[in-house]
């Protein structure tokens, strides 16, 4: 009888992290998605599309500025943002997705390319990109919304010394 439980015990905890397994690959799939589709928002200059993947309780930590929090606060920093230039996006090293319960940390890196608009009177709020080209290393979090899909919940990240 003990050897039944233990091999029920056995198969089932097989199973449930079988299943998990599958759960990360589904999530790690919905994640780097969501990722994708903030990189066409920021080289559209599409504030929606950017806002879209943000959790409402959005907290931006950027180097050197005092952080914002929240959705409407992250689009109101947006709207100088994009009206002053375009932004092309290099993937250095792309994201990865490590799981921590229902939550997940994503790291990368990117080069970001911004071409200044020289008809915009714009000014950049702090924390903004303001050179034409930055490399950074990336660390945000993601969360589950109240829908249960994958929004960012904090975007941080570290500049690098440039090299030109």
């Amino acid at each position: 009888m003990r050897f039944l439980i233990s091999l029920f015990i056995t198969v089932s905890l097989s199973m449930s992290a079988i299943s998990a397994s599958g759960q990360n690959e589904t999530d790690t799939t919905a994640i780097l998605g969501l990722y994708q589709s903030w990189r066409d928002a920021v080289e559209n200059a599409n504030i929606d599309g950017y806002v879209a993947v943000l959790h409402a309780d959005i907290s931006l930590r950027p180097p050197g500025a005092q952080g914002l929090d929240g959705r409407d606060n992250y689009s109101a920093f947006l709207d100088p943002v994009f009206d002053s230039a375009s932004y092309e996006i290099q993937i250095d090293n792309a994201p990865s997705v490590t799981f921590l319960g229902d939550a997940a940390i994503v790291e990368y890196d990117y080069t970001i390319f911004r071409r200044a608009d020289v008809d915009s009177t714009a000014d950049l709020p702090p924390g903004a990109i303001a050179v034409a080209k930055t490399s950074a290393h990336y660390i945000d979090v993601v969360t589950r919304d109240s829908s249960g899909a994958w929004k960012v919940r904090l975007h941080s990240w570290q500049d690098w010394p440039s090299t030109d």
